[in-house]
Formats: C-alpha cells, sequence, structure tokens
C-alpha cells in the first residue's frame, strides 16, 4: 500500500466553524480538511455546509464529509474536565476554486509553477 503523505496542517488562533447553527472551534485545517471540536457527534460520511472563518481571510463556505467523529474530554482551567465534546473530522467535498485558494493561502501551500521545457 502506498504511503500518502498528510497535506499539511495549521491552527489558526481564533478560527471557529459554523455548522448549520452551531458554532465550534476549528482544531487544525488543511487544505483538504478540517478538525474541529463541537458539543456533540454527527455520524461517519454524513455531509454538511460549513462556513470557515479562517482569520484574517474571508469567510470560506464549503462542504465537509464527517470522517471521523470520537469523544474527547476539555481541559478548563484548574485542571477540571469539561466532557461531552467531540473531534470531528471532516474531508472537503469539491471545494470552489474560489474556497480552495484561500484555503490553500491560510494553510501557506505553495503552488510551483510548470517546469518549461528547455
Amino acid at each position: 500500500m502506498p504511503h500518502h503523505p498528510r497535506p499539511d496542517r495549521v491552527a489558526p488562533i481564533g478560527a471557529r466553524a459554523r455548522l448549520a447553527h452551531t458554532v465550534s472551534d476549528v482544531v487544525d485545517v488543511s487544505g483538504t480538511g478540517v478538525l474541529i471540536r463541537m458539543s456533540h457527534g454527527l455520524p461517519a460520511g454524513s455531509e454538511w455546509p460549513l462556513v470557515l472563518e479562517l482569520p484574517p481571510a474571508a469567510p470560506v463556505r464549503v462542504t465537509g464529509r464527517v470522517v471521523r467523529c470520537e469523544p474527547v474530554a476539555v481541559s478548563l482551567p484548574a485542571g477540571a474536565l469539561l466532557e461531552g465534546h467531540y473531534l470531528r473530522a471532516l474531508t472537503f467535498v469539491d471545494p470552489s476554486t474560489q474556497a480552495q485558494a484561500v484555503l490553500d493561502q491560510v494553510c501557506g501551500a505553495s503552488v510551483e509553477p510548470p517546469e518549461c521545457p528547455g
């Protein structure tokens, strides 16, 4: 089985994702997907419209497919734990050219020019 390297991921400060009427924290994002923390889980394989707020870029509208959802405890000050949260990994489904350009910019992807014959 060939090994495919994971795309570069970044954790933008203040990044959020809006999914339906829920706002969640973005843990990290790449040009191909996003990891978010929410207070409820969603079934793997389901697709959802997302608005990603990735400062300083403009909001990005994409569709995400849930590829993984697992429970996680959130650490609070003084060692307290907040349970009942989930980490959800979503892959982007056919992002627009404009959305992909913003994601690539936020993630620092470099696009190399094609080689010229010579």
